[in-house]
């Protein structure tokens, strides 16, 4: 379907080129003479980001180069990343610990593996399902539905099922985090499904609210009127099901992706102890080229996490 959705925007609008159209139509190239075509335009990573960057030409050269499977980290880097069996620190996981896999060092991306049963993934989709709307971008200007997140969510509240408090429960153990929904410590549970061709382009789940208040020159008491509980901290989300082909989660400034696996997650900061925002953690959904692909997002608020991961000084340069 993505093929003939990109010949029939082609025949439309012709070569111009535009980002993500091809001269000659997709179907008739056979797809390892297109692999083959890209092979040796491996893109490189910026050696440092401008200031205030949501997106930059770059990003969208390595996110192409991810989507497909490959690395932009250097083996150096790559033989520093470890497997482990972990507790996390939490004695609830004590004796059933996780088996944990590092994506990134600096900034720090994790991934588990075998997190969640069949039995759990199937009742949030069942849950979801239902509930299932047009999915919307929270900004600082508030929600609004946008075209570049192809994609339907919906919201599981903690008393929805006790399913949906277990999945809390395990959120809070692994990530050491307070995750208490009630007392706004995190978003509710959202559930994602990406239908064939569903994707996000390049994003941060932070939503700038430091930037936006305390370095705006003067302090916005709306936008701390409407996020109490200050931005989103960290994001752990679970792939809840095998995707047989594209729905990769990648980094473009990190140079690394994690292809969905049913039952995992990953989890990563989205801002540094100080409270701004990391712009390393632009991260992007790659297209779904075939079957569907379900995901649930916990959204973890940066105010309550006081006593969790506690704000530091950065650095004095010498």
């Amino acid at each position: 379907m993505t093929c003939w959705q990109h010949d029939d925007k082609l025949a439309a609008e012709g070569f111009k080129g535009q980002r993500g159209i091809y001269p000659q139509p997709l179907s008739k190239v056979p797809l390892k003479d297109q692999k083959a075509a890209e092979e040796g335009k491996k893109p490189t990573l910026p050696r440092q980001l401008p200031a205030e960057v949501t997106s930059m030409p770059s990003d969208h050269r390595a996110l192409g180069y991810l989507c497909r499977g490959h690395s932009l980290t250097s083996a150096r880097l790559e033989g520093r990343l470890r497997c482990r069996v972990s507790s996390r620190g939490s004695a609830w996981l004590i004796l059933m610990p996780l088996l944990e896999e590092d994506v990134s060092l600096d900034p720090p991306v994790v991934s588990f593996h075998r997190l969640l049963s069949d039995a759990q993934l199937t009742t949030l989709k069942h849950l979801g399902a239902p509930l299932l709307m047009p999915a919307s971008v929270q900004g600082a200007e508030g929600k609004q539905v946008a075209r570049y997140r192809a994609s339907h969510t919906a919201w599981l509240g903690g008393g929805t099922h006790h399913m949906v408090r277990s999945v809390n429960r395990l959120a809070a153990a692994l990530t050491g985090l307070a995750v208490d929904e009630a007392a706004g410590e995190a978003e509710v549970l959202q559930v994602n499904q990406y239908s064939a061709g569903g994707h996000y382009v390049p994003h941060m789940d932070f939503m700038a609210l430091y930037r936006n208040t305390w370095e705006a020159g003067h302090l916005n008491h709306s936008l701390l009127q409407e996020h109490p509980q200050g931005d989103r901290i960290a994001t752990l989300m679970f792939y809840m099901n095998d995707v047989p082909e594209g729905g990769r989660t990648v980094f473009p400034r990190l140079g690394v992706g994690v292809a969905p696996q049913k039952g995992s997650a990953i989890f990563w900061w989205n801002l540094l102890p100080s409270g701004k925002g990391d712009e390393r953690t632009l991260h992007a959904a790659c297209p779904v080229l075939r079957g569907t692909k379900w995901v649930s997002n916990v959204w973890i608020k940066y105010y309550p996490q006081v006593h969790h991961r506690p704000c530091v000084a950065p650095p004095v340069k010498q």
